[in-house]
């Protein structure tokens, strides 16, 4: 097992110590780091540039750097339009 695989067994871990809200708000950070890089890899399989993506969503090429690197909290409808742009479709997480 790998430092990362370990380090996240014990996030998991300690998320369902502390109960359904945490292993929820879990969750919700895995949907939408899972989301942020569903468009860097779709993007590329696609040869598009951040900035073609800008033009095709209607999203800030910053605002896409900053999704794609993981500094941003982007909406629900930031995050459809870039799913509409790449041809992706976002669905619930159910667990």
């Amino acid at each position: 097992m790998g430092e990362f695989d370990e380090h996240y067994r014990q996030v998991v871990a300690e998320a369902k110590a502390e109960g359904r809200h945490a292993v929820d708000e879990l969750h919700l950070l895995e949907t939408k780091y899972g989301l942020g890089g569903s468009d860097v890899a779709r993007r590329h399989e696609l040869g598009m540039t951040q900035k073609q993506l800008a033009a095709a969503s209607g999203v800030r090429q910053g605002e896409i750097s900053r999704i794609e690197g993981g500094s941003a909290n982007p909406t629900v409808r930031t995050l459809s339009a870039l799913a509409t742009a790449l041809g992706l479709e976002l669905r619930p997480v159910i667990k």
